[in-house]
């Protein structure tokens, strides 16, 4: 059973490309009372890694990785008030070497929606429930429950507030975000002002060294957090509260523009460990942003990461300890990011990353070109630049990230 599940979206996906017919299956229906909309997509990738000269973080010099994923989402409404959501994902790839990342961790979220199978010693396929969530409108509220995107992120490429599988800086492609199980209220308090309830259920991973989590919750891992925003002279603010896991919130947030000409975006928030053991501190993004006539679009945004390493030895020491921890490791960063429309079909972007604590930096460049309507063509290269790992300990952040050339083909159905 398990392995019909997993190949299920793969036949689906061999249909339509061989009776392209089929894919009018991807539609919509409509009555006076309710609607149902399908849609899919694939993509497939590839990169090419020239790893550091680091065995104690990876396996070889050079590595090829490889990725499908194939999406099925579905979208039902009943009358004006009721929704659900439904995006289920097929992956299908190579597993990566170890190594140390900047990338944040991924979804914390239940075992029980996820079906993995090893097809090999270098290559896994999982079937998973990304999202699934239903929505209920009732007066000034709107209620949400289930598996779901859980966002509270205000600046692009660092973003503090959004403590739920978050996307990392260098991260171009941002359409799908994982779910996470969660119930949200979302209370509109006049034109101006909404209070935002939200509560996210929190696992534990299976041991040590394995990325899957838990079936049932960790109920010392749950979440609670209230915002209440308001905008004012077409300022949005905002005030956070509550505790995320093992930590006690409090934040809040900014967005608005300054003189019709520069965007302004803040968001921060103080983390108190509420048990010993637990590092806290301030994490504080704060970036400015604007988009020319001719479609240039510059940002830059500091980065101050109260929880991170303020130098080397202190990473190298969490690492020894094993009790280093996710996403960032540094103490300040700076990105600049820049984009721009050569053409109505090819679109460029560049994010240069600096990690003042060990001054490592990482140049990423993106192309986009749209090959139809429903088809796109993006091309990725990454240079790190950094001290490299020496005799097992790490050099700097950066310095131990692969240099990278990776190639993904999209299609919208």
């Amino acid at each position: 059973m398990r392995r019909v599940l997993l190949s299920l979206p793969m036949v689906c996906l061999g249909a339509l490309l061989l009776f392209p017919g089929l894919g009018q299956a991807f539609s919509e229906w409509q009555s006076e009372e309710a609607s149902l909309s399908l849609r899919g997509f694939t993509g497939l990738g590839a990169a090419y890694s020239r790893n550091p000269e680091a065995a104690a973080f990876y396996d070889s010099r050079e590595d090829l990785f490889w990725d499908l994923d194939q999406r099925l989402l579905v979208t039902a409404n009943y009358r004006e008030n009721s929704r659900f959501d439904l995006n289920l994902l097929q992956n299908i790839r190579a597993t990566p070497n170890s190594g140390l990342s900047a990338s944040p961790a991924g979804a914390e979220r239940s075992g029980l929606l996820t079906w993995q199978q090893h097809a090999s010693t270098n290559s896994e396929a999982n079937l998973s429930v990304d999202t699934a969530a239903f929505h209920y409108v009732q007066g000034n509220t709107e209620w949400s429950l289930g598996r779901q995107p859980v966002n509270l992120a205000t600046t692009m490429y660092f973003s503090p507030n959004d403590f739920f599988a978050p996307f990392s800086a260098q991260t171009f492609y941002r359409a799908y975000k994982s779910g996470v199980d969660s119930g949200r209220a979302e209370v509109r308090l006049g034109n101006l002002a909404q209070l935002s309830l939200i509560g996210v259920l929190g696992y534990s991973p299976e041991s040590d060294t394995d990325a899957e989590w838990r079936n049932r919750p960790d109920w010392s891992r749950n979440s609670l957090l209230a915002r209440l925003a308001v905008n004012r002279h077409d300022w949005e603010w905002a005030l956070l509260g509550g505790s995320v896991r093992d930590q006690r919130i409090t934040g809040g947030s900014l967005q608005g523009e300054l003189f019709d000409w520069l965007g302004v975006r803040a968001e921060g928030h103080y983390a108190a460990p509420e048990r010993e053991g637990v590092a806290g501190g301030a994490e504080v993004s704060v970036g400015i942003e604007h988009r020319f006539a001719n479609s240039l679009e510059l940002r830059l945004e500091q980065f101050h990461h109260g929880q991170g390493y303020s130098s080397r030895e202190a990473l190298n020491q969490a690492l020894a300890a094993g009790n280093l921890r996710e996403g960032y490791t540094g103490r300040d960063y700076t990105a600049l990011g820049v984009s721009y429309e050569f053409s109505p079909l090819l679109t460029g972007q560049a994010l240069l990353l600096v990690n003042w604590s060990d001054h490592s930096q990482l140049l990423s460049l993106n192309g986009v070109y749209s090959l139809s309507d429903e088809a796109e063509l993006a091309v990725t290269l990454s240079l790190p630049k950094g001290k490299r790992p020496e005799n097992g300990s790490v050099g700097s952040e950066f310095g131990l990230v692969p240099i990278t050339l990776a190639c993904a083909f999209r299609v919208y159905y």
